[in-house]
């Protein structure tokens, strides 16, 4: 029996010993686990940062863009067709080609007019800031209807419905990201927009009837080549604290699903 009892003192140190090591290995990767959360919320956070940032320059050179628009170079083409409206109807001007061609130069002045006001407010959108998401989406229909590119229908179940203001210019520049890859790529001449004012959530549905794509070859040519079409759009989203789903195949069109919870709205 004496010769057991050295063994039978060292055995509860032993095992205090062993559940010693066991509860420091354990609390360690719980305390490394701990640590590898707060690395990746401080990176997502800095993501999140740098997207906002970057987002918030865009749109700054863009109203700095919209205001040169239209308080230069809009001033100065109403200026000359001014000049050019006194030059026809003078009495002295008899020559009637050159009476048809200042005509002809005024109509394409009228144009170009029309051209940047429609950019100047594409880039600075007035009534998206004033009237909200619904009821800018209605004048991006109508200034579409008017170069007759595409046929956009426009539905929503609250025309007054107003999220934060930065969501709303957000959900706009997706909306004309989807539309401007339409216009290149798609082929199509038709666009609806859906967009739902939920109890729980706000829903925008994009859809088009143009060619369609294979989505997965996209994305990997994205990936390899660096393209931002889906990456920004998905970017968006997140920065709202939503999602983005895009479905698509050759030859049945393209549809976009932007959903944004209320409590982010």
């Amino acid at each position: 029996m004496k010769t057991l009892e050295p063994f039978i003192l060292i055995t509860p140190v032993l095992l205090i010993l062993a559940v010693g090591i066991i509860v420091f290995v354990l609390l360690y990767q719980r305390r490394m686990l701990q640590h590898q959360d707060q690395v990746r919320y401080l990176h997502d956070l800095k993501q999140r940062q740098l997207l906002e940032a970057t987002f918030q320059a865009q749109e700054e050179e863009r109203r700095r863009v919209a205001r040169d628009l239209h308080d230069e170079v809009g001033a100065m083409l109403a200026l000359v067709k001014l000049n050019l409206h006194q030059l026809i109807n003078n009495a002295a001007v008899k020559d009637e080609g050159l009476l048809t061609a200042g005509y002809n130069i005024k109509q394409q002045l009228d144009d170009v007019l029309s051209s940047v006001r429609r950019i100047s407010h594409d880039l600075m959108p007035v009534v998206l800031e004033k009237m909200g998401l619904a009821q800018a989406l209605e004048a991006l229909r109508r200034s579409f209807m008017s170069t007759g590119l595409l046929r956009i229908t426009v539905k929503y179940n609250e025309k007054n419905r107003r999220l934060q203001a930065k969501h709303e210019l957000l959900l706009f520049r997706m909306v004309q990201e989807l539309l401007n890859n339409t216009l290149k790529h798609a082929q199509a001449s038709e666009v609806t927009l859906d967009l739902f004012f939920g109890e729980d959530r706000t829903e925008l549905i994009y859809m088009d009837n143009g060619k369609g794509f294979d989505l997965g070859s996209l994305q990997n040519r994205q990936n390899t080549e660096g393209g931002l079409g889906i990456m920004s759009l998905q970017s968006r989203a997140a920065l709202m604290g939503g999602d983005i789903t895009i479905t698509s195949a050759p030859g049945k069109g393209t549809k976009a699903e932007i959903t944004l919870p209320v409590a982010n709205a």
